[in-house]
């Protein structure tokens, strides 16, 4: 069993292991705003004027569509009203009277950015476009979304409708919680019945980076006058366990969006490797057996650490162990702990455990510590 003394445990800061430095700048972007976030960490790995105040496009269907998943379920069934039908613009070929679950009109909001679903879906949800319209401006500021503001469900240019890449990068992260959403956007093809019941009516994304990135699952794209081109996009590599996010507006065409979201996410990756940031067969230190002078217990990892690090971000390594521990002590007892972080990001902890037994101290020993005590 563990004695305590008076310093019984020490936070210590044991090592900082530097990674290599990754030096190639990030990709060119012709987009006039983007940004490249890591979600895990909250850190932004490239952007430009992350903060400039822009239409947004249809990337505002992400906010009708969060505010709908909190709001219905996915089973009610809403009428197309007239409005809908007469918003032109991208559409899911929807028709004035029909009714459709709500699962559908998501689809068809999210698959072809139908205009026609987003008015919908708001009037369904809240009784008009403008009752809709204040709950998404309520939802972005619960968000932190201080430079968003919506004018409408749809995302066609309109006074006072504009966003930043940050608050959309934000935006996704939030979106992409939600298991429903993910599934919608990651779809390159969707199928919901045909007008009125009969039939079918087939879908396909507009979202390029499906195609070019095997790795992407999303999440919205858009294009008006106002904002050009626009792209939130999502990818995660399976083998690195990193998933990134990026926003794009005022790139010059579809094909550019996706592309450069590709570069910028590629560029992201090979920030990332994998590694054992905790060894389970190295000692980490070791720590004194009260009674038995020199001798001492190695500890190390429980088990081996493997995670996801930053190139050229250190690691720090902090441990917290015992100054002293009383005998007997077993091979693997627990002793401590160890904590792996790359800046306040928390790559994951370990129990530290007694490498090897250490029994306490003979007659031999209290002799000679007796005797010790006994000499000035």
């Amino acid at each position: 069993m563990l004695r305590l003394r008076a310093l019984a445990f020490l936070a210590v800061l044991a090592s900082v292991i530097p990674f290599p430095v990754a030096w190639a700048a990030p990709p060119t972007v012709d987009a006039a705003a983007y940004i490249l976030v890591d979600p895990a960490t909250g850190e932004t790995l490239a952007q430009r004027a992350p903060d400039r105040k822009l239409p947004m496009a249809s990337t505002t269907k992400i906010m009708t569509a969060l505010v709908v998943l909190e709001r219905a379920d996915l089973g009610d069934r809403l009428t197309v009203p007239p409005a809908a039908e007469a918003i032109g613009g991208s559409t899911g070929f929807l028709r004035t009277g029909e009714t459709l679950t709500v699962r559908d009109l998501l689809t068809a909001l999210l698959v072809p950015s139908g205009n026609d679903a987003a008015i919908t879906l708001a009037e369904g949800v809240a009784g008009s476009q403008e009752a809709f319209v204040s709950l998404m401006n309520a939802r972005a500021a619960a968000l932190g979304l201080t430079a968003t503001r919506f004018a409408n469900p749809h995302g066609l240019d309109g006074p006072g409708h504009h966003s930043t890449v940050r608050d959309l990068a934000r935006l996704g992260i939030v979106a992409m919680r939600d298991p429903v959403l993910r599934e919608i956007v990651a779809s390159r093809t969707a199928r919901i019945p045909g007008p009125f019941g009969q039939g079918t009516r087939s879908y396909e994304s507009q979202n390029a980076l499906l195609d070019i990135d095997p790795d992407a699952d999303g999440i919205k794209t858009g294009m008006t006058d106002g904002a050009g081109y626009s792209l939130m996009a999502r990818a995660r590599r399976a083998r690195l366990g990193v998933t990134l996010q990026a926003a794009l507006i005022g790139s010059p065409s579809s094909e550019a969006r996706a592309r450069d979201a590709k570069r910028l996410l590629d560029w992201g990756f090979s920030r990332y490797a994998t590694a054992t940031v905790a060894d389970a067969a190295i000692d980490l230190g070791r720590v004194p057996v009260d009674g038995r002078p020199g001798v001492t217990v190695p500890y190390r990892a429980a088990a081996p650490l493997n995670a996801p690090v930053r190139l050229g971000v250190p690691i720090i390594q902090t441990l917290v162990a015992p100054a002293e521990v009383s005998g007997p002590v077993a091979a693997g007892q627990v002793l401590g702990s160890v904590t792996l972080r790359q800046g306040d990001h928390v790559l994951g902890r370990r129990d530290l455990v007694a490498a090897r037994g250490e029994d306490g101290p003979s007659l031999w020993d209290h002799v000679r510590s007796g005797v010790g005590n006994l000499i000035p």
